[in-house]
């Protein structure tokens, strides 16, 4: 099937599509336990965006085929913070209660 203009009327994944959701949804994910200040790699907070980083890999797939766009990218994040919430509730963050 063609959108009229000769190409093809399919979305092709792209790994800087990928990327870009990814990140949304890892700075999602991470949102809930921001810290307002900045802090060192021997912090449990960086264990938190490193265990944010490994999960929002799932959101990254997820909506790897929805252009990078705003929009897009908001959704990303919402689904990031779902991610979050989910695995709060699951019990398996590396957060101290």
């Amino acid at each position: 099937m063609s959108n009229g203009a000769g190409g093809p009327d399919v979305i092709e994944d792209k790994w800087p599509r990928f990327f870009a959701h990814w990140s949304a949804s890892t700075l999602g994910f991470f949102l809930r336990s921001l810290p307002p200040g900045a802090y060192s790699m021997d912090q449990p907070e960086s264990a938190a965006l490193l265990f944010a980083a490994v999960v929002s890999i799932v959101g990254g797939g997820i909506n790897s085929n929805l252009p990078a766009k705003p929009r897009e990218l908001l959704k990303s994040v919402g689904l990031g913070f779902a991610l979050d919430v989910a695995t709060l509730l699951a019990k398996i963050t590396p957060l101290p209660p």
